[in-house]
């Protein structure tokens, strides 16, 4: 088991060299003096066009950007791992320290949909394989179906006005205009920056059960196409499963068709849903920049959105690379998990 975990962290350091070579090449076909800005808080409007000129003139050789393009590339990881990703004029900030202040709010978002989302998908997915071709198996199936071709940001609008317009249950954002103001005080310590967490960690059930009503939403919306995946997934694998000789052999000494699936065939078939880590967390970055907006969350996606209609390059870099550095991880976590699971991967 720690020589595949070796293995797969030798090749991690690759992986990370080509989305960096990618990302900075893209980067590259901008002049200098716009690159130069990646690196500047918003002037002063009272700054002078010759003061601005000698700004820019001094951040260019700062950071080398007149170099080769290598040379400029080492400069630019070095400044990476020095945390040095720039500053963000829509953020008013760096743009390290605005990504990592926003990230526990999307964490917090993506653990609500995804948790429930695997627990319904095994569940349902093995309803469906149990009873193949029956009406409960057509009504999984269509559901699955609709769920994953349906667009989120229609499904969000829906409960919207059914489950807030409406029914006053659910509302958007991501506390009460009450909660705010404590959540920022002194007297509320932020521990991990998740609300619901940290509401627990103080004793606040106030301020926990706010946050998990303007969790539900965007969770749901968000959990829907991630279920629908799952789902289908489980269901085909476990299909395969319960096609095995083993599972011919169980039956043939009596086993019940429930300890058949539940006992001997449903730890086979969850192999590819945890093969699919990688996948699934790309679909909860895609799905939290369309999710945040709409429910005017403020996590990692509002924040990507504003600065992609700002034309903030600074801070839309560092999302793209701070994203795929987490679906590499992932992808990393996923692959020891199945390793776990299945010990025959631990060969290759």
């Amino acid at each position: 088991m720690v020589q595949f975990i070796v293995r797969r962290l030798l090749v991690l350091p690759v992986i990370v060299l080509l989305v960096t070579l990618i990302l900075f090449f893209l980067l590259y076909q901008l002049p200098p003096e716009r690159r130069a800005e990646v690196y500047l808080p918003s002037m002063r409007p009272t700054t002078s066009a010759e003061e601005r000129e000698r700004i820019i003139a001094n951040t260019i050789e700062h950071y080398r950007l007149d170099e080769p393009f290598a040379t400029q590339y080492v400069t630019w990881v070095r400044n990476l791992l020095a945390g040095e990703w720039g500053y963000s004029p829509s953020w008013d900030e760096p743009v390290l320290q605005g990504l990592l202040r926003r990230a526990p709010a999307s964490a917090e978002l993506a653990i609500a949909a995804t948790i429930p989302s695997i627990a319904l998908a095994i569940t349902l997915g093995s309803v469906a394989a149990r009873y193949r071709g029956r009406s409960q198996d057509q009504v999984i199936q269509t559901a699955a179906f609709v769920g994953w071709a349906f667009p989120s940001f229609v499904f969000g609008l829906m409960l919207m006005n059914v489950l807030y317009a409406w029914l006053r249950w659910f509302p958007p954002g991501r506390l009460s205009v009450w909660a705010s103001p404590i959540v920022a005080g002194e007297g509320f310590r932020s521990y991990t920056g998740m609300v619901t967490v940290d509401a627990l960690l103080n004793g606040d059930l106030n301020i926990f059960w706010d946050a998990s009503r303007h969790l539900v939403l965007p969770a749901v919306t968000l959990a829907v196409a991630i279920w629908s995946l799952l789902t289908r997934v489980m269901r085909s694998s476990l299909l395969d499963t319960l096609g095995q000789d083993y599972i011919t052999t169980a039956r043939a000494k009596g086993v019940t068709e429930r300890d058949v699936v539940n006992v001997h065939a449903r730890r086979n078939a969850i192999l590819p849903m945890i093969s699919m880590g990688g996948v699934i967390v790309s679909l909860l970055i895609t799905g939290v920049v369309i999710v945040e907006v709409l429910f005017s969350y403020q996590g990692l996606g509002a924040a990507a959105i504003s600065a992609i209609m700002n034309a903030d390059i600074p801070a839309v870099v560092g999302f793209v690379l701070f994203t795929s550095l987490v679906t590499v991880m992932s992808s990393l976590v996923a692959d020891v998990m199945y390793a776990f699971v299945d010990p025959r991967v631990r060969l290759f």
